[in-house]
């Protein structure tokens, strides 16, 4: 039997299902992630036209099903959606969007996550948009479970020296001190320490304060894969379009 409900989220993705519907990932404030489909949505007077875009805020009436919502009212509450021909900035939202998809489950209770993306999407703005990104990423990691705060090592709780060796464990994402680390942890630069432990804890309009260097940036990127990589078996689609618009 299906239950009428209505929230509050944000578009995350969209799939075309025929000529006139789509099905709508939507990240809601109290229902989790859920799925819905948004019937004749593609047409041209459709209640739901000019609704449904990416990355907008909206409020949603829908009927949850046993596994497929069906949409019944959407009304637009904001729009953080950047200009058509800003390219960069949407491809980098894209990204942010397809990370959220993948590591949040369906229905899982993810209040925190609602919060996280808004106030992303919020202060969101090209000429910083790389270090939002970066600490986007940081901090859905370590909301999740999937990365510990870096500010001690996970194995010994001792806080950091970051005058002694340190290295990355990609198996629980935490930060270990020489002669905790194991084979194949990756050596840590007291720089990138410093940047993802400030990502962690500080808001993103006190990170638009701040530039990193070129390799500082590079440094937190190839840190940030190695961990996506050993959650996720399957490459984000976003990225490649990333790369290529960024050259």
């Amino acid at each position: 039997m299906e239950r009428q409900k209505k929230t509050n989220g944000i578009v995350i993705r969209r799939f075309n299902l025929n000529e006139a519907d789509q099905i709508v990932t939507v990240l809601t404030e109290n229902e989790g992630k859920v799925s819905l489909l948004a019937k004749g949505s593609r047409r041209l007077k459709s209640k739901f036209c000019g609704r449904l875009e990416p990355f907008y805020h909206v409020s949603l009436n829908y009927f949850q099903g046993r596994e497929l919502g069906h949409l019944d009212e959407a009304e637009i509450l904001e729009v953080y959606s950047p200009l058509e021909s800003d390219l960069r900035a949407k491809s980098i939202l894209f990204f942010m969007a397809e990370i959220t998809a993948k590591l949040v489950a369906d229905g899982q209770e993810c209040l925190e996550v609602y919060q996280l993306l808004n106030e992303c999407l919020r202060e969101f703005e090209d000429s910083h948009s790389e270090i939002i990104l970066h600490a986007y990423m940081v901090k859905l990691l370590t909301l999740l479970g999937f990365m510990a705060p870096w500010d001690s090592c996970s194995r010994s709780n001792i806080r950091l020296n970051l005058t002694e060796p340190l290295f990355l464990s990609a198996r629980d994402a935490s930060v270990v001190r020489s002669g905790y680390n194991e084979p194949g942890d990756v050596r840590l630069t007291p720089s990138v320490i410093r940047w993802v432990n400030y990502m962690q804890n500080e808001k993103f309009s006190r990170l638009k304060l701040v530039t990193p260097s070129p390799g500082e940036k590079a440094e937190v990127y190839y840190v940030m894969r190695i961990v996506f990589g050993n959650i996720l078996n399957t490459p984000f689609r976003s990225e490649a379009f990333l790369h290529a618009v960024s050259r």
